[in-house]
């Protein structure tokens, strides 16, 4: 069956409707309702922040805001990715800020080591000489979908989107020593919650 939106083969059946969409069409499906969802949650917190200057105290806890990446120079801390600015490059930070939230997500559900890794992985591809920017931003997205996946309910899981997104991105690494040695540890991890 071939996607609604464009030529490759679809993956996923979206709505009632059952509309085919294939991994990538789904991925910015998914996007734009992450981007939808950030507009409601600040939307709340608005709300939360005008009841509070109405009746002068605080009315209930508020959502986590994103705060943009701004690289000027030196060394930024994206809440966990270390990002430095000659290693932005083409690099979507969208992708490494929705890592971050599963980084929070997984520290908090009391999966630090898993957390710790996905950081550790994170950061070694940024720093990888031996990978390209196109490269990294493969790695960045499937790894993005693979975590997400992490947080749903287990029988939820699209185990096989996330297996097939694990051996691409061991496909890819497996140009880059450095980053290889922590991926040989990140991905039975991963691959166990499935």
């Amino acid at each position: 069956m071939k996607c609604y939106q464009c030529d490759n083969n679809a993956m996923y059946e979206v709505g009632p409707e059952k509309v085919p969409l294939c991994l990538q069409c789904y991925a910015l499906l998914q996007q734009t309702y992450l981007k939808q969802n950030e507009a409601l949650r600040e939307e709340i917190n608005f709300l939360h922040d005008s009841a509070d200057s109405i009746f002068g105290i605080r009315t209930g806890a508020r959502y986590p805001t994103k705060r943009p990446v701004l690289v000027s120079g030196g060394t930024i801390n994206n809440n966990h990715i270390a990002i430095n600015n000659s290693q932005i490059g083409m690099l979507n930070t969208g992708n490494i800020n929705s890592l971050n939230q599963t980084i929070d997500t997984l520290y908090t559900t009391s999966q630090k080591n898993l957390a710790d890794n996905i950081k550790r992985f994170s950061e070694a591809v940024l720093i990888d000489k031996d990978l390209t920017d196109i490269q990294r931003t493969e790695i960045f997205e499937s790894l993005d979908i693979v975590t997400r996946e992490l947080l749903q309910e287990p029988e939820n899981r699209k185990k096989s989107v996330a297996g097939f997104l694990l051996e691409k991105i061991s496909s890819t690494i497996q140009v880059a020593a450095s980053s290889l040695t922590i991926w040989e540890i990140l991905q039975p991890l991963i691959q166990s919650s499935f």
